[in-house]
């Protein structure tokens, strides 16, 4: 079995796509001592500067990544990447190419961005391969919302060109031998498209977690990420992609700036990076809040879960009136979760991040409507040792209900089911 993943993220950026695609690749080389070689080609026109202006390949047993770069076009001319029809160009001269090249057996791409997936359809039909799709998030109603706020030279611009471009996208999902999708929500609303959605819920990667927490020493991870600490701070974390919009880490700044003044001793870690970051730092700057406030940019996934088995309790913030924030549970809750951290929320009422914390009493929640409590959630938070309490006195069920690799096997059945069932017609001609 030869497979082909075309993705825009891949580790070591640290976002929920980079951490779903590796765990993925990561499962399906342990299960299978069949599968031959899996290739990753990853293109992502933000990260020109991080690769050094040459094209990155590493290897590790069964995987090969490859990783594309931009070569003198700055990253503004593919912005954004899922509307851009450069950035789509690039992806089916980028697919064309490592199809004719590896021969594999199936591609598996995933979206969002758009690009990945209608490239993979594209070059698929040139070159007569199979293609199965990871549909994560509901990107097409996302940009409607943000247009909905523009300017009307702004506002319909934009929806064309995101009716345009989500035409292409359905179209690939509608032609995809199967897709798999994060929830039920968006698996109903994919079999309008494709009779073949399977679920694959983000989640837990329990065998990592372990092995992390085997050498896990607090003061040298804190140390080696250049985190000032002493007895009885308390420290708060948040992770996520710094180039996303509807995620707002920075909104926890003023609270815990007034829960300072208090005499709290509070530090506040951001993991990720992105175009936004540097705003951020500059906001963190003009509140004065440099010695408390550490943005330690984007870490491999293992780095990632070690920064949160050194923190207390983590943030999570999506914007009001998100079209996704009904049924989207990102992939960091589910890791805040399994690194025993309770939730500071911060989303519309009925959210399905909201509902989990509330349910299983794990958090604190906050709506838009009430932001004014922000400080004093933070506060409860971090005072109230029941919400981390009750995360431990549930966590059999969190790891059992949550486990990642489950959905990955069904997923990987699925995967090779359609790779036999291809090969069966040339089976019959040899007999």
């Amino acid at each position: 079995m030869k497979l082909l993943i075309p993705t825009t993220y891949y580790p070591p950026e640290a976002n929920a796509a980079s951490v779903r695609m590796s765990q993925i690749v990561k499962r399906f080389s342990y299960k299978d001592k069949d599968i031959q070689h899996i290739r990753v080609i990853a293109f992502n026109p933000l990260y020109f500067d991080n690769c050094k202006h040459k094209k990155g390949v590493t290897e590790q047993d069964k995987v090969e990544v490859i990783r594309h770069t931009r070569r003198i076009l700055p990253a503004f001319v593919f912005m954004p990447q899922s509307l851009n029809p450069l950035t789509l160009i690039t992806w089916i001269c980028i697919s064309l190419k490592e199809i004719a090249k590896y021969n594999p057996d199936v591609l598996l791409t995933t979206t969002p961005p758009f690009a990945p997936a209608i490239a993979s359809y594209i070059a698929s039909r040139v070159l007569n391969k199979p293609y199965v799709v990871d549909y994560r998030d509901d990107l097409t109603s996302v940009i409607d919302s943000i247009a909905e706020t523009k300017r009307f030279y702004t506002k319909y611009p934009l929806k064309v060109a995101n009716k345009f471009m989500s035409a292409l996208l359905f179209h690939s999902l509608k032609r995809a031998s199967f897709v798999s999708t994060v929830n039920e929500v968006l698996q109903k609303k994919l079999l309008d498209l494709n009779r073949n959605v399977i679920t694959v819920p983000n989640g837990i990667d329990i065998q990592e977690l372990n092995e992390v927490k085997e050498n896990f020493d607090k003061e040298k991870v804190l140390e080696k990420n250049g985190i000032s600490y002493s007895e009885g701070s308390m420290i708060l974390v948040y992770v996520g992609d710094l180039n996303m919009p509807y995620y707002i880490p920075e909104i926890i700044l003023e609270p815990l700036k007034a829960l300072l003044k208090t005499g709290y001793n509070v530090k506040y870690i951001i993991i990720g990076d992105g175009t936004r970051k540097k705003p951020i730092e500059e906001m963190v700057t003009e509140m004065g809040l440099e010695e408390v406030v550490f943005l330690v940019g984007k870490k491999d996934h293992r780095e990632v879960l070690e920064l949160l088995l050194a923190c207390d309790a983590a943030f999570y913030s999506l914007q009001e009136n998100d079209p996704q924030s009904k049924h989207a549970i990102g992939a960091k809750v589910y890791e805040y979760i399994g690194c025993g951290l309770p939730i500071l929320v911060l989303s519309d009422e009925g959210s399905a991040v909201s509902e989990l914390v509330k349910t299983h009493d794990i958090g604190v929640f906050v709506s838009w409507g009430e932001i004014d409590r922000m400080v004093n959630a933070l506060r409860k938070l971090l005072e109230s040792k029941k919400y981390a309490r009750n995360v431990q006195l549930h966590y059999s069920y969190f790891i059992d209900k949550f486990d990642r690799n489950r959905g990955i096997d069904l997923l990987y059945d699925n995967v090779k089911a359609l790779i036999v069932e291809r090969s069966a017609p040339t089976t019959l001609k040899k007999q």
